[in-house]
């Protein structure tokens, strides 16, 4: 029974991902997220990974790897486009896109710079 607890728990972190991974693939644009946060978020993952391992509990090693294959998506994202920023955010650049789409005025974000970079 825990097992399965446990695996639904998995499924909702997965899931909590999407809208920012559909985002920054869509729009590719990555207004206010820290791309030093998601890398201290990956290092933990392997970290608390190691002990997941360690203690063979499949379960735990199931949930950092999804941790960590995320956050490293995220960042891999990130990171490709670095200032850029999406007609939304450019729209609305005090506030934050809510994973139904609607905007979140409790969530202020710093203004990304406008910086559009050429593909390479």
């Amino acid at each position: 029974m825990f097992e399965i607890l446990g695996i639904a728990g998995i499924a909702v972190s997965m899931l909590a991902y999407v809208p920012q991974v559909v985002h920054l693939g869509r729009e590719h644009c990555s207004a206010g997220i820290s791309r030093r946060a998601w890398a201290m978020w990956l290092v933990a993952s392997l970290l608390v990974g190691a002990l997941a391992i360690h203690r063979a509990d499949l379960v735990f090693i199931a949930l950092q790897f999804s941790t960590l294959a995320s956050a490293a998506v995220i960042l891999y994202l990130a990171q490709k486009y670095r200032g850029r920023v999406c007609e939304a955010h450019q729209a609305n650049p005090g506030r934050e896109l809510t994973a139904t789409g609607g905007w979140s005025p409790e969530r202020p974000v710093a203004p990304a710079k406008r910086v559009h970079r050429s593909p390479a």
